[in-house]
């Protein structure tokens, strides 16, 4: 048996004591935090591995629904979050979305969304700040230590880095992104008839993403529904979500373009570039004066490839598990990527710490993982994708509507209705803390 085809029976060592986790963003710093809250101290060795030379989060606005805030709670972190937001989050039934048709002169409501639980608005740089200033000092971070293999045995897993020294550990999560390195190298030894599954799959959608001067906003046009409250903007081919973060000091605007004669292609070219207001105002020429007021407000934009990735048949095994993005990136349609990162991180930790206190054996720990998070996180993903569609009228039966007849407009947003509401059913029927108690139940 070669170091890259460890055995997985019970006779493998059990105890994980040291854990690796690559990559500080979001998902790699919410599983550190989760490790460090749910596992006594002194039990576990937590290293946290950075490719870059600081921790910098790229992107502007995130948004995480009650499912997570929840988790942030636990974790201790939701009180530095608070600092960011309006207001506290309540459990009352809020305002999600106003769902506005936004491709005509003027712009109407075809829906408002609500949920139980508030929504919350976050700059992305503020999320990642909050969760490593959470960490205590046993959590170490190393900086510009870029994976460039590993090498996994029946006793450890040796971690290889570029320019510096190797390191070992028991566990590995791959939190390094959509192209992670881990999740590549996992496959070609562990998956090699999945090959295909090591490059995302663009859906030929483009986001333009903008932070918004609000003040400049209100000047002009100071009933703008943006500035108090989420907005979709739905229209032929494309949508828009708009909604205020840094306490009403901006507006976070991801305006999403996409050529479905292109998806399920792979992307040729830089995935993230600079563009201008004006190529903005031009894709969006004819929508509403209400949108129009927005994108003229821009002062800097970047225009991002939507892509996803296919899930594996497993998203753990042995020594090594994938978390966040490198197991399941997902379009962002329903604002849950970010999300089910953390829920991967803290269903893990849970494991872990189980698995700590009864000694048992790691490739378990993999193995209820893959069992509880893969069918979850794959519904989400599949999901959002339909989402997309039908957000921009492009989902079966949606396809150019327009009519003049109010009956047959009714009929249309009564199944729009239902069909925008069913996206979110997992919400309901996978809560987390269940879904934590059934991978317990399992390992």
């Amino acid at each position: 048996m070669s170091a890259t085809e460890p055995s997985s029976n019970d006779n493998q060592a059990t105890q994980v004591t040291r854990v690796a986790i690559i990559g500080a963003g979001i998902g790699g710093l919410a599983f550190a935090a989760a490790l460090a809250k749910l596992v006594p101290e002194g039990e576990i060795n937590v290293d946290v591995y950075e490719q870059t030379h600081e921790i910098k989060e790229i992107g502007a606005g995130i948004v995480f629904w009650p499912r997570t805030w929840a988790i942030f709670q636990r974790l201790g972190v939701s009180d530095a979050l608070e600092k960011h937001l309006h207001k506290k989050p309540d459990n009352e039934q809020t305002l999600v979305w106003t769902v506005r048709k936004g491709d005509e002169e003027n712009s109407t409501d075809m829906l408002e969304f609500y949920r139980d639980g508030e929504p919350t608005h976050f700059h992305r740089a503020a999320v990642q700040k909050s969760l490593l200033e959470s960490l205590p000092p046993s959590v170490k971070v190393h900086l510009s230590h870029r994976l460039t293999s590993y090498d996994e045995s029946d006793e450890k897993v040796i971690l290889n880095f570029e320019g510096q020294d190797s390191q070992s550990c028991d566990l590995l999560v791959a939190a390094d992104g959509i192209r992670s390195h881990i999740r590549a190298e996992l496959i070609k030894k562990r998956f090699p008839d999945e090959r295909e599954s090591i490059y995302p799959v663009w859906g030929g959608t483009i986001v333009y993403r903008s932070l918004i001067n609000a003040e400049r906003v209100r000047e002009a046009f100071p009933d703008h529904l943006s500035l108090c409250k989420p907005v979709l903007y739905a229209g032929d081919g494309k949508y828009c979500v708009t909604y205020p973060i840094m306490q009403g000091r901006y507006i976070n605007m991801a305006a999403l373009v996409t050529d479905y004669s292109k998806e399920g292609t792979r992307f040729e070219g830089p995935t993230v570039q600079e563009t201008t207001k004006a190529h903005i105002l031009s894709i969006f020429d004819g929508w509403s004066a209400e949108h129009h007021e927005l994108v003229k407000n821009i002062d800097s934009c970047s225009k991002w490839t939507v892509e996803y990735l296919n899930v594996l048949e497993k998203v753990a095994i042995g020594r090594v598990a994938l978390l966040g993005d490198a197991a399941h990136a997902m379009p962002p349609n329903l604002g849950s990527g970010a999300g089910q990162a953390v829920e991967d991180a803290y269903t893990l930790a849970h494991l872990i710490g189980k698995a700590i206190k009864g000694n048992i054996p790691i490739h378990r720990v993999a193995e209820a993982y893959t069992k509880i998070r893969r069918p979850l996180a794959n519904t989400v993903l599949q999901q959002s994708r339909e989402m997309g569609r039908l957000v921009s009228f492009r989902a079966p039966g949606y396809e150019h509507f327009k009519s003049d007849n109010k009956e047959a407009l009714n009929r249309w947003l009564e199944r729009f209705f239902n069909d925008f509401n069913e996206k979110f059913v997992w919400m309901e029927t996978h809560a987390v803390e269940g879904e934590v108690e059934k991978a317990l139940n399992v390992l």
